[in-house]
């Protein structure tokens, strides 16, 4: 299958004055953008300068750099070809920030790469950490999340130390604050964005695509999803989306290393989601409207309570503890008392139920259009 992988291969020969900066570019940085640049890539507030990525070390040091992402084998096998290759081996890495706070519910990280003609700006996704996925679980009922005040101030701060024109995004969570960032940013810096992308980024509590504030760079937005995309489509989202085929069975289509590339080296798309993906997309707004925010917050603090009890903040733990972790958290579900046991079973009831309902009217939409 052709995918980022095929593309460094082809057209890692050419530099970016050979072949410009394009959306598969944007892609590839924003999934290395997960890898633990710690120690090697210096921060917005000392005077180390950037580095290369060839310089970054040999296959020792990357391995320990890939450790805690979610895809350590295919990352490494990506940075190694992107150090062979023309296009990227002096590509320049500065500005590396990493903020992991439990008690803050933070999980935030982003670096700037830096071609000869071109900069990207991008924001790290959901990491392996629980703290990661808690502060997720918190966008439906927070209007700001501590990340995405953490993005605004990172692309104001970087944004003075990086010359011209530049891109930004990121991938799930990164889209998501990279689409906040060039929102709510000075227009000053508005005017200098090239283009933000958002590969299959969570939405937004309110609708924020209707304020004069997007309108600025509404032109500049590339929102990209999958066909039964489940991460791409929670909450408001920007409407001019673009499907990409992915070899990925559900939940896994969001995975960048299963995005296909067509021969020409673009990201291939497809004309539409898929009838599930309509489904989800619907019963997960209509689910919002009818839960207040109170109700939202209760059943975040039982589920996060629940995937506590593993006593661990990485997710990667699960693949050698996975046995051990699932009996902690079916013991910690069973203390729970009986009114608290039976509001979970109720509110999944009603989640379903309202699936189902949404499913029923969506096919007989359908039907009336043919």
């Amino acid at each position: 299958m052709r995918n980022i992988f095929y593309y460094v291969k082809k057209f890692g020969r050419l530099n970016t004055t050979q072949l410009p900066f394009n959306d598969v570019d944007a892609l590839i940085l924003s999934e290395i953008a997960y890898i633990d640049f710690g120690g090697k890539v210096g921060g917005v507030n000392d005077s180390r300068p950037a580095v290369t990525l060839k310089s970054l070390g040999n296959r020792k040091a990357l391995k320990t750099m890939v450790r805690n992402t979610m895809s350590p084998h295919s990352n490494l096998r990506l940075i190694r070809l992107m150090q062979k290759s023309v296009r990227y081996r002096d590509m320049k890495l500065n500005y590396y920030r990493n903020r992991v706070d439990t008690k803050l519910e933070l999980q935030f990280s982003a670096i700037v790469f830096m071609f000869e003609n071109c900069t990207y700006v991008a924001f790290r996704g959901t990491d392996t950490t629980l703290t990661g996925w808690k502060e997720d679980f918190n966008m439906v009922f927070l209007d700001v999340i501590p990340s995405q005040e953490q993005c605004l101030v990172y692309l104001n701060e970087v944004a003075s130390l990086v010359k011209g024109n530049f891109y930004l995004g990121g991938h799930s969570k990164g889209g998501n604050l990279a689409t906040f960032a060039s929102i709510y940013t000075a227009p000053e810096i508005q005017d200098r964005i090239v283009a933000i992308y958002d590969f299959e980024g969570p939405g937004f509590k309110y609708d924020i695509f209707n304020s004069e504030k997007f309108e600025r760079i509404s032109n500049k937005l590339k929102k990209f999803i999958t066909r039964d995309s489940m991460i791409g489509v929670i909450m408001y989202n920007f409407s001019k989306y673009l499907v990409v085929h992915s070899s990925g069975i559900i939940m896994m289509q969001h995975d960048p290393f299963r995005w296909r590339v067509t021969k020409d080296g673009k990201i291939d798309t497809t004309e539409n989601t898929t009838f599930n993906c309509k489904v989800f997309e619907r019963a997960i707004k209509e689910w919002m409207k009818r839960y207040p925010e109170e109700e939202r917050l209760k059943i975040i603090d039982i589920l996060y309570r629940i995937i506590s009890a593993c006593k661990t903040n990485n997710l990667l733990d699960f693949r050698t503890r996975a046995v051990k972790y699932i009996h902690n958290m079916r013991k910690q579900f069973k203390q729970l008392d009986d009114e608290t046991i039976s509001y979970v079973k109720r509110t999944l009831h009603e989640y379903w139920d309202l699936y189902y309902e949404v499913r029923k009217d969506l096919k007989k939409e359908l039907k009336q259009k043919k």
